[in-house]
């Protein structure tokens, strides 16, 4: 029996409707929320937190100031202490800390409580479920898969988003939109301005696609190291093996010797988008999991640069980018099985659900933050939360070593309120990575606790304006800085 199916119009309203439920999107929801308004949380997969849980980034950068290392050597023993490092202010906290808290008490992240590590360590599997119960709690409406088609636009004011399948058409109208989409893809519809890659050649920073490899006998890994402590620094393996020792997080950096022998015989794959790989500017990392209560010394997360030179907004490109992005981990986990002591059983785990993009559009809003604005650790009066993370600009070539630049001033900068608002629209925020930053500054806002911070103060500033009956650019911002203050919000 055959039936035929009616597509259906219908109509939907709310208060602030945020699209994007990722890393800043989940946040923004749960603020509006809070805030006393009526909320609808869009998300295009099928979990929430984005690159925070199915993209597999398993820490928080930076809810404390980070410095930046003089050279290589000192950046592996920094970076692998960071993990577990509670020195320098704590600059990011309410609802960012209040998440951490809850994974602390279910042995999903590890740490203290009220206090968070210069890079927060986490089980991005658990985040799901905890994000998801916390936009429950805050009485947020999620429609998973589900993604925009449209925006409904009044002369340069943005009235909502279309939303169409082959089974109906849905308009979503709201006072207020907050974009979360990482790629400003609601901004951008709307005819807001962008800037895109970097000045010189309008490239992107690569992509990463997280990937796990289980079956691993970690304290052969490390005996290795200490063997051959001159070729990986002497006071990295020490440092190393200490935190092993009292059960703390650790970082891995790659095995250079490994890599090269690897290359002359033809068995280390090379990133999509590049030629070949130079083992001296190498850094990706390498951590194991802490899940129930303790480190998996047995899995290690791998995050490195593994796709080149293409644009994240275009479907096809992407597409290419992904699909070599997971063959290059089966192959990665080959190398590693073959030149890598205490990897000799490893086998690739899982690869994540979702790529992790570090840049593409960066919306033009009223106000761009700029790399001498980090540098100085500007301070301004419509700031809406501080961050202190370094300048962290991966190489578009592959060629040279990442790029980590240190916050100056007071090791921290004010993210103001107007590079959340794109420059000539009404009703529309931005927050996360797609805010108004220059190519540099974004290397710092574009990581997960900034969007944390912007996501708050996005749908603190969107329920605040539908209470009021105001224009977003009418708000009192000294009235929203106390809001967020009253909610723990360091400003």
């Amino acid at each position: 029996m055959s039936r035929t199916q009616e597509k259906h119009n219908r109509s939907v309203s709310k208060d602030v409707l945020v699209v994007g439920g990722g890393t800043s999107g989940f946040v923004a929801a749960i603020a509006a929320a809070r805030n006393g308004a009526s909320v609808l949380l869009l998300e295009q997969r099928d979990h929430l937190g984005g690159t925070h849980s199915g993209g597999m980034v398993m820490m928080i950068r930076s809810m404390r100031h980070m410095k930046a290392p003089a050279n290589m050597e000192q950046k592996k023993i920094m970076m692998t202490g960071y993990e577990s490092s509670f020195d320098d202010e704590q600059v990011v906290r309410s609802i960012v800390q209040e998440y951490i808290n809850r994974m602390l008490e279910i042995g999903s992240a590890w740490g203290r409580k009220d206090e968070a590590t210069a890079r927060q360590m986490f089980d991005p599997e658990i985040a799901k479920w905890v994000i998801q119960d916390m936009v429950a709690e805050a009485g947020v409406e999620v429609w998973l898969n589900t993604q925009a088609t449209d925006v409904i636009m009044e002369g340069n004011a943005l009235k909502g988003v279309v939303i169409e399948s082959l089974r109906d058409r849905v308009e979503v109208h709201a006072g207020i939109t907050i974009d979360t989409t990482g790629d400003g893809d609601i901004a951008a519809a709307a005819g807001a301005a962008f800037e895109f890659g970097s000045p010189e050649d309008g490239k992107c920073q690569p992509a990463s696609l997280y990937f796990a490899v289980g079956g691993v006998q970690l304290d052969k890994t490390i005996a290795y190291m200490r063997d051959h402590a001159n070729e990986f620094g002497e006071e990295y393996v020490k440092t190393m093996v200490g935190l092993k020792e009292q059960n703390k997080p650790i970082t891995m950096f790659p095995f250079k010797e490994k890599i090269r022998e690897a290359l002359k015989n033809g068995d280390y794959p090379i990133p999509y988008g590049v030629e070949t790989v130079n083992p001296d500017t190498l850094s990706y990392i390498v951590r194991p999991m802490f899940r129930n209560g303790k480190f998996r010394y047995d899995v290690t997360y791998h995050n490195m640069d593994m796709a080149y030179n293409f644009d994240a907004t275009d479907r096809v490109e992407l597409t290419k980018a992904t699909l070599a992005m997971r063959d290059l981990a089966n192959k990665m986990a080959k190398f590693y099985r073959k030149y890598v002591p205490g990897y000799e059983d490893s086998y690739l785990s899982y690869t994540a659900q979702s790529v992790g993009i570090r840049d593409s559009r960066r919306i033009v809003c009223d106000y761009t933050l700029t790399r001498e604005d980090v540098l100085a650790g500007q301070v301004f009066p419509d700031g809406i939360g501080r961050y202190g993370s370094l300048m962290d600009v991966h190489d578009k070539s592959g060629k040279k070593s990442l790029s980590l630049v240190e916050v100056g001033g007071h090791g921290w900068f004010h993210v103001p309120f107007r590079s959340l608002l794109p420059k000539g629209i009404e009703n529309l925020m931005v927050a996360g990575r797609c805010i108004s930053a220059d190519y540099d500054a974004q290397g710092s806002v574009r990581s997960q606790a900034a969007s944390m911070v912007t996501g708050q103060a996005t749908g603190t500033a969107a329920a605040l304006a539908v209470q009021q009956k105001r224009k977003l650019r009418e708000l009192d911002v000294s009235a929203l800085q106390e809001v967020l203050k009253a909610q723990n919000q360091v400003i």
